[in-house]
């Protein structure tokens, strides 16, 4: 009856500027001071449900905190999922994510917590570093058990990867694959795919929010494959797939999120301009 959730991962869509250490790119020289780190919160209905499911409804939550420090960037990003099978069987769902970025992409902190769908409750822990950014490294686990991975040459962190994605939208690219470790499961980097649309119109939003400015988006597919330690082929399908819309800022007023069993959409009900620190 149940299915199993694991993906922290699609909480990893908080934009996070790395400053002048982006090279030469046109977006990082010139759209520095238009990023927005924030805090934000979504309301997660049900848009479909695969026949066969026995899935009735779905409510959920989702939100993340993120924070600039004078050394990085944290994130507090928390999900919370309620399944409903019929006849008085309601499953419920947890995942918290706690993690750390260094500003230079090369050091990532992170604790997960998950609990719920008949599952025991899981804790991840660990720190990765690589050699450098895109480099090679290794990660660190700390719990559930002590453990050490290489990581790949191209590995990227989750704020890096966002920053990058975004980026390309902007530029138009149509295309991007990546190497991401986000510490999500006991394994090592895992390819995301990402398609870019269309830039569009401003996202409307049910209700309006407070503090959020609408402005045009750019929506892109997300698709995230099994870790590459698996050492399965290329022909292997997405765990996860999500639709993302994101504003130039950073901010993304609305989310896809598919499961395979069943599809939600998110829509942004609150938001919050978080400080800058006096580095």
């Amino acid at each position: 009856m149940t299915q199993e959730i694991r993906h922290c991962r699609l909480l990893f869509f908080v934009f996070a500027l790395l400053g002048a250490n982006f090279g030469q790119s046109s977006f990082a020289k010139g759209s520095q001071n238009s990023i927005v780190p924030h805090s934000a919160a979504y309301e997660l209905k049900l848009v479909h449900a695969v026949s066969g499911s026995n899935i009735i409804g779905v409510e959920g939550f989702m939100s993340y905190d993120w924070s600039r420090r004078c050394d990085g960037w944290t994130n507090d990003q928390r999900l919370f999922l309620a399944l409903n099978y019929g006849q008085n069987q309601m499953v419920r769902f947890k995942a918290v994510s706690i993690t750390w970025e260094s500003s230079d992409g090369t050091r990532f902190r992170f604790k997960i917590n998950r609990n719920g769908m008949g599952q025991d409750d899981e804790r991840i822990e660990g720190e990765a570093i690589l050699e450098e950014r895109g480099g090679a490294g290794e990660v660190l686990f700390e719990k559930p058990k002590a453990k050490k991975i290489r990581l790949p040459k191209g590995t990227l962190f989750p704020t890096q990867h966002t920053f990058q994605t975004l980026a390309k939208a902007i530029s138009g690219a149509k295309f991007d694959r990546q190497l991401v470790f986000d510490g999500d499961e006991l394994e090592g980097a895992a390819p995301i795919t990402t398609v870019f649309l269309p830039k569009q119109a401003e996202a409307v939003l049910k209700k309006p929010v407070k503090g959020f400015s609408p402005k045009p988006v750019y929506p892109m597919f997300q698709a995230f494959f099994p870790p590459t330690s698996r050492g399965r082929d290329q022909d292997t399908m997405p765990e996860f797939e999500m639709k993302i819309f994101y504003q130039a800022n950073g901010v993304a007023p609305r989310i896809f999120l598919n499961y395979g069993d069943f599809k939600l959409r998110g829509d942004l009900i609150g938001f919050k301009e978080s400080p800058k620190p006096a580095c």
